[in-house]
Formats: C-alpha cells, sequence, structure tokens
C-alpha cells in the first residue's frame, strides 16, 4: 500500500514538473530585424536604386519556442554603387501576432519561493525603423560579383499590446524580461552572387551580428549570464530576375528565438 502511494505520489510531482519551463519574454525583433536588402551588380551599370519591399516572418520564441510569431513588414530603401563599395539605407514598418503560450514559472529558493501562471494569450506587436549597409564588392566571372565583407545595422523602435504585456510582469514572473522598446543590432555580413546566361542572379549570404542593448535594459533574477550578448545568425538565398529578388532567409539567436522570412524586393524605375 505504501508503495502505491509512493508511486502516486511520484506521478503527481512529474505531472506537474512537466508544466514547469522557464519563461523568457525578449523583444519580437530578436533576430528578425535584418532581412534581405537587394542591391544592383556592378555588371548591371546603376549606380543608384530604389526598391520596395515585402516580406513575412513565421518564428518561434521563448523556451523551446514554444511561443508563435506572425508578422509583415513593409520596406522602402536606397541601393548605391560607388566603386567597389555598395551601400543601402532605409526603413520599415513591421506588424504582427506574438501567441504567448500557457506557462508555470516555478522558484524555490532561499531567496525566493514563488508560482506563476502565465495563461495562453495573443499579442499585438509592431516595429518601425531604420536599416543600413555598407559593404567591399569584387567581380566574379560572367557578370557575377562577391560581397566579400559588409557592415549591417538596424535600430527599431516597438509597440503593441505584447510590449505593455512585458512592461508590466513581475521581475520574478520569467527568468529573463526585456523591459525597453528600442533595439539596436550590428553585425557582418558575406554575400556572393552569381549571374545566368539568360540574365537571372542566384546568391547566398552569411550574416552574424548582436544585439546593441546594455544589461540593464533586462530583468534576468535568476540567471545574471542568460542573455547577453544576444546574438542572431542568418543564411538567405535570394534569386533575382529582373526588377524583382525573391527571398528565404533563416535566422537563429541565442536568445530563445528563430525564424524564417519569405520576401520580395521590387526595384523601382525604368532600368
Amino acid at each position: 500500500m505504501k508503495t502505491n502511494h509512493v508511486l502516486l505520489l511520484a506521478a503527481i510531482l512529474f505531472s506537474f514538473s512537466s508544466c514547469i519551463e522557464s519563461a523568457h519574454f525578449l523583444s519580437p525583433s530578436n533576430a528578425a530585424s535584418n532581412p534581405y536588402h537587394a542591391i544592383p551588380l556592378q555588371s548591371d551599370s546603376i549606380k543608384g536604386a530604389n526598391y520596395f519591399s515585402g516580406l513575412v516572418t513565421l518564428g518561434g520564441a521563448n523556451d523551446a519556442w514554444v511561443d508563435n510569431i506572425y508578422a509583415f513588414q513593409a520596406r522602402a530603401h536606397r541601393a548605391n554603387n560607388f566603386g567597389n563599395l555598395q551601400a543601402y539605407y532605409g526603413a520599415n514598418l513591421n506588424i504582427g501576432t506574438y501567441h504567448i503560450a500557457e506557462n508555470y514559472n516555478y522558484h524555490n529558493s532561499y531567496y525566493d519561493t514563488s508560482h506563476y501562471h502565465i495563461y495562453a494569450a495573443n499579442k499585438f506587436f509592431g516595429w518601425y525603423g531604420f536599416n543600413g549597409g555598407i559593404n567591399v564588392v569584387a567581380p566574379i566571372r560572367h557578370g557575377g560579383e562577391w560581397r566579400a565583407i559588409g557592415v549591417e545595422t538596424s535600430i527599431q523602435k516597438e509597440f503593441g499590446s505584447y510590449y505593455g504585456f512585458r512592461k508590466d510582469l513581475a521581475d520574478s514572473a520569467a527568468d529573463n524580461i526585456f523591459r525597453k522598446n528600442v533595439t539596436g543590432t550590428v553585425g557582418i555580413f558575406t554575400n556572393i552572387i552569381g549571374k545566368t546566361r539568360h540574365g537571372a542572379e542566384i546568391g547566398y549570404k552569411m550574416g552574424f551580428g548582436f544585439m546593441l542593448n546594455p544589461e540593464n535594459n533586462y530583468t534576468h533574477v535568476y540567471d545574471q549570464n542568460t542573455v547577453n550578448p544576444i546574438t542572431y545568425f542568418s543564411n538567405t538565398f535570394h534569386f533575382t530576375k529582373e526588377k524583382v529578388t525573391g527571398f528565404v532567409q533563416i535566422n537563429l539567436s541565442n536568445s530563445y528565438a528563430g525564424n524564417v522570412q519569405f520576401g520580395v524586393n521590387y526595384r523601382l524605375g525604368k532600368r
């Protein structure tokens, strides 16, 4: 009989522990604020071009990516060729939905015994801001080019109910909480582009960077080393035919976030 009681207690504890998860409520722009920006090839003899772009982001966040993120971004940017240098700069507006999964966050220590139940909910978010980049470029065979090394940066300001949710959370309600609504990033990239006999362009870009926000922008009561520095790693496959550039970009971050972005850049003007 005692054995049965022990087994029953173990089963109850196991079922309860299966609901316990660490919680990390950070910026929805983590790993998503540097999508691909098209630039004309040097072999196109276009010194500058204006682009309008749209993209969809599908991703996950929080511990084990249990929170779902869906977003749409509209963007306009200018690209320029300056001999062996290329640059782009522009503005963007992003809107989306952050689905918070039900979460039990339990802590039992000498300093803190607390139990928080966060209910599942859909929160609206958005951000607007600036992107820019510059790179060194070298020509390769058949009109292609290698953008050997480049620097990219972004500054974004968040708004919406998801930011309000984070701002109102108690410090002990999650392992990490981003308390601000402005983020900045800087990173490096390399991009190689080949040109087909029919004039189409096929390319691959790889990028790596980190967020510039200081430690005091976060609340992390239980682990002071969990968040910073937040880094991202991106892989982009892109294809251009005449004025249209389509791309698929896969972004991963050490900040409990990952996503895939599908987008189109359209070059304005007659050429």
